[in-house]
């Protein structure tokens, strides 16, 4: 059975605050809800994607109060998403900031049994970090990253260590590998199936690829921003998720 990760809590119905965007993923009926775990100046752990605001402020160099102004309701602190979350839906938590990883993981650890959620990133010292401080979290390394204005020579590298994993996985001792559709296509699942590494893929939103991966058995767990509609596909596979 393929899982379902709702990414950023999207639940199929735009324009909803966040915190009810993931209210309604939850309950859907997802296996997962996904967060981007960071935390701001001031000690605060927060929800959020990406690493610039819509102002073109840097998010690492701002405090709570100064993203909560500029972002409303699309903030939350890790502390809500928790209280909506906790025994109600595996939680994968997202690393945006590999060198609090570790700092990220023990909070959750206050609040939930680590059965009950992942954690990704795509650094893999951090991942190795994890691993010796927490032996029993499930970590993956997530392959695929966002290269825009590398430069040539780093991108090749950096994507042939993607399609050529073993090296990183062998260094960072990951559990899974979180890989983007594009490289799922190319080799990477059938790299894991081989070597019976659980494969998550991300972030598939069109509904000919959601059925294709699916329907496909090394896909351990589908990351979408439809999970209305992966829900529905699965169902009409005669698959029934966990929760």
């Amino acid at each position: 059975m393929t899982l379902i990760s709702a990414h950023r809590g999207n639940c199929g119905v735009d324009g909803l605050p966040a915190l009810e965007r993931y209210r309604r993923a939850i309950a859907l009926g997802v296996d997962y809800v996904e967060i981007d775990a960071r935390r701001t100046t001031d000690g605060t752990y927060v929800t959020y994607h990406d690493d610039l605001t819509p102002s073109r402020r840097n998010t690492r160099e701002l405090s709570y109060a100064q993203l909560k102004d500029e972002l409303g309701s699309e903030l939350l602190t890790l502390d809500e998403v928790l209280d909506v979350a906790a025994g109600r839906v595996g939680l994968h938590v997202d690393l945006k900031e590999d060198d609090r990883g570790p700092d990220i993981v023990r909070v959750v650890l206050e609040r939930l049994p680590e059965s009950s959620f992942v954690v990704t990133t795509g650094g893999d010292t951090v991942i190795r970090t994890i691993k010796d401080q927490f032996p029993t979290v499930t970590a993956g390394l997530t392959l695929g990253r966002d290269l825009e204005r590398w430069p040539p020579w780093r991108i090749l590298g950096v994507r042939l260590s993607e399609l050529f994993p073993g090296p990183r996985l062998q260094r960072s001792h990951a559990d899974f590998v979180a890989m983007h559709q594009q490289l799922a296509r190319l080799r990477l699942l059938g790299y894991t199936a081989t070597r019976r590494i659980p494969a998550w893929v991300w972030t598939v939103d069109d509904e000919v690829e959601m059925k294709r991966f699916l329907d496909d058995p090394r896909v351990t767990t589908l990351i979408t921003n439809r999970p209305d509609v992966a829900l529905r596909l699965r169902a009409n596979g005669g698959q029934e998720g966990p929760y």
